[in-house]
């Protein structure tokens, strides 16, 4: 579950994530990422446990110990959590 997840959406599709993606598969992706490190970890995503880079690195640290997440596709999480504290702190 992710707090804030139509702000989240809007956020996307206001600031973009990459000058290769469009935007509305973006923005289903990004989510869909989020959804995946809710999933995994069994916590719902807010801004009280992802508002910091050092959030990123912890969930991070937690989703490689699952043994369940690629190499390419952390990638892919680490970066919808970048933009999700984005949003929190907004940048």
């Amino acid at each position: 579950m992710i707090k804030y997840q139509a702000e989240f959406e809007g956020y996307i599709r206001d600031n973009g994530v990459g000058s290769n993606d469009r935007v509305a598969d973006s923005v289903k992706s990004y989510v869909s990422y989020l959804n995946s490190v809710s999933k995994y970890l069994g916590i719902s995503i807010n801004a009280k446990v992802l508002s910091s880079e050092n959030d990123i690195d912890i969930l991070s640290d937690q989703l490689t110990k699952t043994g369940k997440v690629s190499v390419k596709t952390m990638k892919n999480y680490r970066s919808a959590m970048r933009q999700y504290v984005n949003m929190v702190n907004g940048i």
